[in-house]
């Protein structure tokens, strides 16, 4: 009887208390091409079908979006992994449960008609970027790579759809952003922009983060977010197409333009080694630019990996 009985209140007590963990949640998102994934999620109604009550709020960067996750007005958001250095270099609490795309987007646009023709033109000329970004960072190591040093260019701190209107006016002569942002900008002056892609040097990754004590206290509202995300994920790879019109609604963007932009990307959930190196490298760059004394936080603390491990092993590679 007794044997019949226990496993039966301990299920009882199970689902009690995973009834009793937050379902209404606020996704903050950046306007951004990676992000296809959650768009996905939130469009088709794999949150919904999970038992989640999962609200979007837009923002133009993704550090604008973290910042609404740290001061508690969010539950999940996604940023590239620049931003979450910063974060957690400034003593943030903060917990990456996923990443949803690799990326190459952090782009420079620059005008030709101001001589900008190769990286070295860039010198005395006037760009903008936006402060505690992957396109920052991207900045940084294309300047060190080209052998131009800060002093050399007038640097602008700037939001990215302020960059577009001031490229777009002769106000400044390029700017370092992220798509869609780039594609904007070219729309405006189409004739006169060059654009300097990546290459080798930054690849960028989509995470998804939550806080560290509501995950303790929902921890299979966690799993239910990381199953739906994975759902978004089939359907991206199986309805292209689909999904290039639910990315293109919410970006008001050319979906002829976004099929051209979507080979800069990898749109998977998983928790990769690569992510740990890339935060380690621009931890490195960070603390150095903005003076932290002390060594490097141990980024692997900041990974949860349960709720991944739960629902596809097979995507935590170390």
């Amino acid at each position: 009887m007794k044997r019949t009985v226990l496993p039966l209140l301990f299920a009882l007590f199970c689902a009690a208390q995973a009834a009793a963990e937050q379902t209404r949640l606020v996704y903050a998102l950046p306007a951004t091409v990676p992000a296809v994934i959650p768009y996905t999620a939130l469009e088709k109604g794999f949150f919904k079908d999970e038992g989640l009550d999962v609200e979007a709020k837009m923002f133009s960067s993704g550090r604008e979006a973290l910042q609404a996750l740290l001061a508690g007005h969010a539950q999940i958001q996604s940023v590239s992994e620049t931003p979450v250095v910063h974060a957690i270099l400034q003593g943030n609490k903060i917990a990456v449960i996923a990443t949803a795309a690799r990326h190459i987007e952090a782009k420079l646009i620059a005008r030709t008609d101001r001589g900008i023709l190769k990286p070295a033109d860039l010198r005395g000329k006037k760009i903008a970027t936006l402060p505690g970004t992957n396109s920052d960072y991207f900045m940084y190591v294309f300047l060190k790579k080209n052998g131009i040093a800060l002093e050399d260019v007038k640097i602008a701190n700037m939001p990215p759809p302020e960059m577009v209107t001031a490229y777009a006016k002769g106000d400044i002569d390029g700017y370092f952003a992220w798509e869609p942002h780039i594609t904007y900008g070219r729309r405006q002056l189409p004739e006169v922009s060059k654009v300097f892609y990546p290459g080798d040097l930054y690849h960028g990754w989509t995470t998804v983060n939550m806080d560290p004590e509501f995950i303790r206290q929902n921890p299979q509202t966690v799993r239910k977010v990381v199953r739906a995300l994975l759902r978004a994920e089939e359907f991206v790879r199986k309805n292209k197409s689909e999904a290039v019109r639910i990315t293109a609604a919410r970006l008001k963007i050319d979906e002829k333009v976004l099929r051209d932009l979507w080979k800069e990307n990898v749109f998977q959930v998983e928790l990769n080694e690569g992510l740990l190196k890339s935060m380690t490298e621009i931890g490195t760059w960070a603390r150095e630019k903005n003076s932290i004394a002390g060594p490097l936080p141990d980024f692997k603390d900041y990974l949860y990996d349960a709720a991944l491990a739960a629902e596809k092993p097979s995507r935590l590679r170390r």
